[in-house]
């Protein structure tokens, strides 16, 4: 037990925005209370050394509030208060981070107050903690661009300042949560010694990892592959299932696809439908696709619409952000659908737009196979979208 005590109120409370809003199968709030509570704080007075009041709109695990509680552990100074900033390698920073920093050799300032207990001293510091990441290299086609250094961080210390913070945090938090999984899962490291499966053993034993309740519903033909399958879930023919979680009673019908994501309870996935590096909440309908490094937000549903999650030239994504508009430079990046909104048949969203709540986004019928031109006395007729998406 680490003799620092972590105070936490609840994002619920004081972020409305959060309300609702889900990390990996939970609630937010119920996420963080679980992480918090796993990584073993102490309530015992006498022993405390350090209390951490951690920022009402940070998003963190154990693994980032490890590494919170061993850079206090080994801080050798006198100071009464420490404050906390964030190196990030570029990797990291463009992936993940653009959206908090203008630039990558910045560091990132923490909503977290560490003050030493019964101090007989005064003054503040400041304490930099790298955020550790797995780095790997990226091959993309040709034709869609060049390889890249890809990097996924091993614990989750992101402050929320657009919904896009949520996805992201979804992506961190699949990974640390396998790795937890993994650890507690002999039959897992078996499985991975024996296996003749190219790649490391770290790799195997992900890849062999796979904890279906006893109450889902899995054909014999899916695969499933790193990922956690709810109560009552069904998954149907020749479905992939890889790395992702799949919450109590969604629905993915024969040949659906899900990689690198979060499906929520009661939401149906149909067809032959592709779903990557993406967060969907509860009550959720999603046809045709694919859909891809996106969140749908609870009781959305997107049909035949094109969801565009990069820029061929190469630019910069604009994304809407409470401090506004923000440039995102990582190489996808797709959209929000808010609670209750819909994408429509023929609808076209711009990559890093955001779909306001109980939206109907559709094409207008006056815009597909019109007649040009003054002789027909039909003049051009073009969809209008509400000025938040328009951005």
């Amino acid at each position: 037990m680490r003799n620092v005590r972590f105070v936490y109120n609840g994002l619920a409370a004081k972020n409305p925005k959060l309300i609702g809003r889900k990390i990996l199968d939970l609630p937010a709030p119920e996420y963080l209370a679980r992480e918090l509570k796993a990584f073993g704080t102490t309530d015992n007075q006498d022993m405390t050394k350090w209390t951490v009041e951690l920022g009402d709109h940070l998003l963190f695990d154990r693994a980032g509030l490890g590494l919170l509680a061993d850079s206090l552990a080994t801080y050798m100074g006198l100071a009464a208060e420490i404050k906390f900033h964030l190196r990030l390698d570029p990797d990291t920073y463009r992936n993940y981070y653009c959206l908090q920093l203008d630039r990558h050799d910045e560091e990132l300032s923490l909503p977290i107050v560490a003050r030493r207990t019964g101090a007989r001293f005064s003054g503040a510091a400041t304490i930099v903690v790298n955020l550790p990441a797995i780095r790997t290299a990226l091959d993309f086609p040709i034709a869609l661009r060049q390889p890249e250094n890809g990097s996924l961080p091993t614990a989750l210390l992101l402050p929320m300042q657009s919904e896009f913070d949520l996805l992201f945090a979804s992506q961190i938090a699949l990974m640390t949560d396998l790795a937890i999984r993994v650890k507690k899962s002999p039959l897992t490291w078996v499985k991975a010694a024996l296996s003749r499966r190219p790649g490391g053993f770290k790799k195997k034993a992900s890849i062999f990892y796979r904890n279906i309740h006893p109450t889902a519903d899995v054909h014999p033909t899916a695969v499933i592959e790193g990922s956690t399958i709810g109560p009552g879930a069904r998954v149907g023919a020749h479905c992939v299932v890889r790395y992702s979680v799949i919450g109590e009673n969604a629905r993915l019908h024969d040949g659906a696809k899900v990689e690198f994501s979060v499906v929520g309870r009661h939401s149906w996935l149909m067809h032959d439908l592709v779903l990557y590096r993406s967060l969907v909440e509860d009550q959720v309908f999603l046809i045709h696709g694919p859909y891809q490094f996106s969140y749908f937000q609870s009781s959305s549903a997107a049909f035949a619409t094109i969801m565009m999650d990069y820029r061929p030239d190469g630019s910069p994504i604009k994304v809407k952000t409470e401090q506004g508009l923000k440039s995102y430079y990582g190489p996808f990046l797709g959209s929000v659908l808010q609670s209750g909104s819909k994408t429509l048949g023929g609808s076209l969203v711009a990559p890093g737009r955001i779909v306001p709540g109980n939206t109907w986004l559709s094409c207008s019928p006056d815009a597909i196979h019109f007649v040009t031109g003054k002789e027909s006395g039909i003049g051009h007729s073009r969809p209008v979208f509400p000025a938040s998406v328009q951005q």
